[in-house]
């Protein structure tokens, strides 16, 4: 495919019957092992790529060390690639729009675009409404520029805020998600949001696809499917659970000395090899 029939089929999968899963990756390697499973579109996580890059999350990774990733992970695999950029490393739209441009070359067809104010950690201040429109209509011409059809997936903490009430993150989860689909979101990303009911009427409300954390306590996907969510994330999740088989691994080792955590389900050298022969 090319990179815009790349982009109408990312589109496309947010319209399907089934949700797009997205098991997000952080290099090659995880990318290869995603598709091989059937995925029919790969995402990155910001976290799981700036942590094995050495950073922590927040926009610390340098911004040319990000680009470098998505490159590697959209060389790698034939299906669309979504990048999570955060709030996309830039100060201003002017910046941001030549982001976009760098992630379009890169060979990504989406990205998450964050409302959260960088800098703050967890749960700290979100952008104004205001400007974080200003921001989604910068990616989307910055796109257009391009002549691609760059799928945006409008992200917004409005449940991760600090003090914040069930029912009035509910509110500033609508407000806002409203608010960036008029200027040119295609999905809008809640994380944070678990409760079927308040799932069921972001989905009711917003009429758009509706992008749904896989984290402790989300319902199941054949639960979202009811619930009628279009794209379901699991994060950063992947890479740490990676980390976790690594840390069972060496603790087998100190303890028992035999291998089972590292045989079992391990893909084998010579698949893994065959994945970068061209």
């Amino acid at each position: 495919m090319t990179q815009k029939e790349k982009a109408q089929r990312l589109l496309d999968l947010h319209h399907a019957t089934d949700p797009l899963v997205l098991i997000n990756v952080w290099d090659a390697a995880s990318a290869c092992i995603v598709e091989q499973a059937g995925l029919p579109a790969i995402a990155s996580s910001s976290a799981a790529v700036a942590n094995a890059l050495g950073h922590p999350d927040g926009q610390k990774l340098p911004w040319l060390e990000m680009v470098a990733a998505i490159r590697r992970i959209a060389a790698a695999v034939q299906a669309p690639v979504t990048a999570d950029i955060e709030a996309g490393f830039s100060s201003g739209t002017k910046e941001l729009e030549t982001a976009i441009g760098d992630v379009i070359s890169a060979g990504a067809v989406g990205a998450n675009i964050e409302d959260a104010l960088p800098g703050h950690g967890d749960r700290g201040p979100l952008y104004s409404i205001e400007d974080q429109v200003r921001r989604i209509e910068a990616v989307r011409n910055a796109a257009e520029k391009r002549g691609v059809h760059f799928v945006i997936n409008a992200r917004t903490d409005a449940y991760w805020q600090a003090g914040m009430k069930p029912e009035e993150a509910l509110q500033g989860a609508l407000e806002r998600g409203k608010k960036y689909l008029q200027v040119g979101a295609d999905c809008i990303f809640v994380p944070g949001l678990r409760e079927q009911a308040h799932i069921r009427t972001v989905v009711q409300e917003l009429n758009a696809p509706v992008n749904i954390l896989a984290t402790t306590g989300a319902p199941s996907i054949p639960e979202l499917k009811k619930l009628g969510v279009k794209r379901i994330s699991y994060g950063s999740g992947p890479m740490r659970a990676a980390m976790g088989l690594l840390r069972r691994i060496a603790r087998e080792a100190q303890t028992t000395g035999t291998y089972d955590s590292l045989l079992e389900g391990a893909v084998s050298y010579l698949e893994m090899n065959k994945f970068f022969e061209r």
